[in-house]
C-alpha cells in the first residue's frame, strides 16, 4: 500500500507548502533546522554512531533511531531522505463540516468532536459569540501554541513558544564552549556579540564592583544560553524540542550503561579536565566538532564584528583573529 503524505507540518508557518522544494525552503527557514541542528550537537548519537553501541536507555535508543542518518552531508539531504517524513502530520487537523440529518447513519463523526446546532435565525456575529461560550463551557484549551497533546508526528514540537534567533545564540554558545572550554563564559557573549550594546572592549573590569556592570551583565547572558542548550540537548536527545526543563541527571546520566560510561566520557570530553582535575588534550568528540564547526564559528565571530573586509585585507589582523576566538588576545 503506498504511504500517503498529509503535508502537514506544525512546526513550518502557514502549516503546509504545495511542493517539495517549497517545502525545503520552508524546512531551512523553521524550529525543524534547529531541531537537527541540536541533535547534531549530541555527545550520545555521535558514539552511538562512532560504536555502533545502542543507547540502554530505552527513551534515547527510541529517539536515537527516530532521528535517522545524522552523517548525511547536510540539512537538505537528511530532509529531503528522513526530515520532512518524522516531522509530518500522520493526518491533518478536521475541519468543522455539515451533517446531512436525513441520511445519519451513512455519516461518521471524529473520534473526539461534539455536535452543535446552529439556528439560522441569528447573526453570524452571535452565533460565533455563542460558540465560543460553549467550548468555554465544555473547556476547550487548544490553542495555536498547545500542539504537543493533539500531533501524531513521529516527532512532535514540545511547544510553538520559541526564538528562533535565540535558539540560534543558545546553539553557537555551546559550539564555542566545546571548543573552548578555558574561555571565561563573558568572552563568547563579547566574541558573538550577544549584546552588541553591552559594551566591555577596552573597559577595566576593576571599575565595577562584583556583580555589577558590563561584564556580570555579559557573563549572565551568555551563561542563560549555555545552561539553556545544554538542557535543550539532554532533551532533543529524548525527542523533545525547544524544552528547557531542569533536570538533575544532566552530568549523570550513563546512557550506554555502567561498564561503558568511563569510556563514553573519556570519548565525549567537552572540558579538558580528567576525572582527577587536570588538563588533558580533547576528545575525539571536541575534535569531531572542531571538524565540522570550527570553521562556521570563525565566520560567525568575523560576520558579527563586522570584522568581514579587515580580515581579507589585513594579513596580521589575519594572524591574531585565532587567538581573539580562543580570548587570548584582543585586536586592534
Amino acid at each position: 500500500m503506498k504511504y500517503q503524505r498529509s503535508g502537514f507540518y506544525k512546526g513550518i508557518p502557514g502549516f503546509t507548502v504545495s511542493d517539495d522544494d517549497g517545502l525545503l525552503k520552508a524546512a531551512e527557514a523553521s524550529i525543524y533546522k534547529q531541531w537537527w541542528s541540536f541533535l547534531k550537537l549530541s555527545p550520545v548519537y555521535w558514539y552511538a554512531r562512532q560504536t555502533g553501541i545502542a543507547p540502554v536507555i530505552p527513551e534515547i535508543a527510541e529517539n536515537y533511531e527516530k532521528a535517522g542518518n545524522l552523517n548525511w552531508p547536510s540539512f537538505n539531504v537528511w530532509w529531503d531522505k528522513h526530515g520532512k517524513y518524522v516531522f509530518e502530520e500522520a493526518k491533518r487537523p478536521a475541519k468543522p463540516r455539515l451533517i446531512n440529518l436525513n441520511e445519519p447513519s451513512n455519516h461518521e463523526l471524529f473520534q473526539n468532536s461534539i455536535l452543535v446546532e446552529i439556528p439560522l435565525t441569528v447573526t453570524s456575529k452571535k452565533i460565533i459569540r455563542d460558540l465560543k461560550e460553549l467550548l468555554r463551557d465544555i473547556e476547550h484549551d487548544v490553542t495555536g501554541r498547545n500542539v504537543v497533546k493533539l500531533s501524531n508526528a513521529a516527532l512532535k514540537l514540545k511547544s510553538k513558544k520559541f526564538n528562533t534567533t535565540t535558539i540560534e545564540h543558545e546553539y553557537w554558545v555551546l559550539i564555542y564552549r566545546i571548543l573552548h572550554s578555558h574561555i571565561p563564559v563573558w568572552k563568547i557573549g563579547d566574541r558573538l556579540q550577544l549584546a552588541p550594546n553591552n559594551k566591555v572592549r577596552e573597559v577595566d573590569p576593576k571599575a565595577f564592583s562584583k556583580g555589577h556592570g558590563p561584564f556580570a551583565k555579559l557573563q549572565s547572558l551568555t551563561g542563560r544560553n549555555l545552561y539553556k542548550a545544554r538542557f535543550a540537548r539532554y532533551h532533543v536527545e529524548r525527542g523533545s524540542f525547544p524544552n528547557y526543563t531542569r533536570v538533575a541527571d544532566l552530568d549523570s546520566v550513563k546512557p550506554f550503561g555502567a561498564r561503558l560510561h568511563k569510556e563514553f566520557l573519556e570519548a565525549t570530553n567537552e572540558t579538558n579536565r580528567d576525572e582527577n582535575n587536570k588538563n588533558v588534550p580533547n576528545s575525539p568528540w571536541q575534535e569531531h566538532i572542531e571538524h565540522e564547526h570550527a570553521t562556521d564559528l570563525k565566520y560567525k565571530i568575523i560576520h558579527a564584528n563586522g570584522h568581514n573586509r579587515r580580515y581579507v585585507s589585513e594579513s596580521k589582523f589575519k594572524r591574531q583573529y585565532e587567538d581573539f576566538i580562543a580570548g587570548t588576545t584582543e585586536l586592534t
